[in-house]
């Protein structure tokens, strides 16, 4: 901890990890708001279902292409604009009564086009907020710090459309965004930082082999997730119980962040932590109908998913320049998106086709191929940066 501790202490540091957590704070209630609401107000599951996938194409869309135009048009108008349009866009579906279907469609996509680009603008400012020493612990933090936006963000959203309304939800969204995106464009460490735009033709970052396996093994990464989460609420018919079972992935994740993320000391570490997560998914056909022993295998799992995230982050700020690297978290958000909804999709039809055992399968494949991916990308893996003078 002392590690961390270090790091914390570096001017700017806390305020920049808060106010960040704070902008995208909205995103870990918006799959759960959105489905509530536009099933409450449609009486349609499908329909929840299309808007919360048009929020994601919107999202997937947004992630390279703000990430070209932060350096062109600047931070703060690119901050202060989505995070307006996008929370109104919110707005507007909690005011909807359903009677326009696809308006709510329609809003859904604003929303995920106008998604915040945060992680896109905050990761390049990191490494000049530290030691190069420090770039792992920093990552480390940061991926920890995600955790708490998926564990809190759910109950929050189901708490407020439990006991306030299914609007309500949206609207705390909406009011979160713009408080979080505001305070986060206020630093002035994002006042001041300076990203010269790319000299290059969009795309041409994905080129790199080291962005191009982020890419795939984020895909992967996040895949996993979505059968893990189909999987559950199939086989654990008891949404209370099906709840705790997947928070135990994220706390499971939490805890190894906090555990080994800044542990990374040589180019092996990123497989050693997809090889554990692959463990943990791959002890799930021991007792699959089992809510605690499925608990303790996405327990187990998570715990190399906050390492992994750190490492992933931590190698796109070594290997490229700021100028190249907003672009690629960009695509590397993208292609986490991508990853999530075809993994879901796939263990859906599992489900539907074979059995609701068999969505775990897709958690188990996307796993072990993120190991695969890992261990191919090995000879072009940097080595992190020596933490030796951070630990003292």
């Amino acid at each position: 901890m002392g590690s961390y501790t270090a790091v914390l202490k570096r001017p700017g540091v806390v305020r920049i990890l808060l106010s960040q957590l704070a902008a995208r704070w909205a995103f870990g209630m918006m799959s759960l708001a959105f489905v509530l609401h536009v099933q409450r107000v449609t009486g349609s599951y499908a329909l929840a279902g299309i808007t919360l996938g048009a929020e994601t194409l919107g999202a997937a869309i947004a992630g390279p292409m703000l990430g070209r135009l932060i350096p062109r048009l600047g931070i703060r108008p690119i901050i202060f604009t989505v995070a307006t349009v996008g929370a109104a866009a919110m707005v507007l579906i909690g005011l909807s009564d359903g009677s326009l279907p696809l308006l709510l469609v329609c809003l859904g996509f604003v929303v995920g086009i106008t998604s915040p680009p945060i992680q896109q603008i905050v990761r390049p400012i990191y490494p000049s907020l530290i030691s190069k020493e420090q770039t792992n612990h920093l990552f480390a933090l940061d991926a920890n710090l995600q955790e708490l936006i998926w564990v809190v963000g759910p109950i929050l959203a189901t708490f407020i459309a439990a006991n306030a309304g299914t609007e309500w939800a949206l609207y705390t969204m909406a009011a979160i965004q713009i408080a979080g995106c505001f305070t986060f464009a206020s630093n002035s460490e994002v006042r001041n930082a300076k990203m010269p735009p790319s000299k290059h033709r969009m795309g041409r970052v994905l080129k790199s082999r080291v962005v191009l396996s982020n890419v795939a093994m984020g895909m992967l990464l996040v895949g996993s997730f979505g059968g893990a989460e189909v999987g559950t609420v199939a086989v654990i018919t008891d949404r209370n119980v099906s709840g705790v079972v997947l928070a135990a992935l994220s706390f499971g994740s939490l805890i190894g962040g906090f555990a080994f993320g800044h542990r990374a000391k040589t180019k092996y570490a990123l497989s050693k932590f997809f090889a554990l997560s692959a463990v943990g998914y791959s002890l799930i056909f021991i007792d699959p109908s089992s809510a605690i022993w499925v608990g303790i295998c996405w327990f187990i799992a998570g715990l190399g998913i906050a390492p992994i995230f750190a490492n992933l982050a931590s190698i796109i700020a070594i290997k490229l320049n700021p100028t190249e690297s907003v672009e690629a978290y960009g695509w590397i958000s993208t292609g986490q998106l991508v990853g999530y909804s075809s993994a879901a999709a796939v263990a859906g039809i599992a489900v539907d086709t074979i059995s609701p055992i068999a969505a775990f399968g897709v958690s188990i494949a996307a796993g072990v191929l993120g190991l695969v991916v890992a261990l191919v990308s090995l000879p072009f893996t940097p080595t992190p940066p020596s933490t030796d003078k951070a630990d003292h």
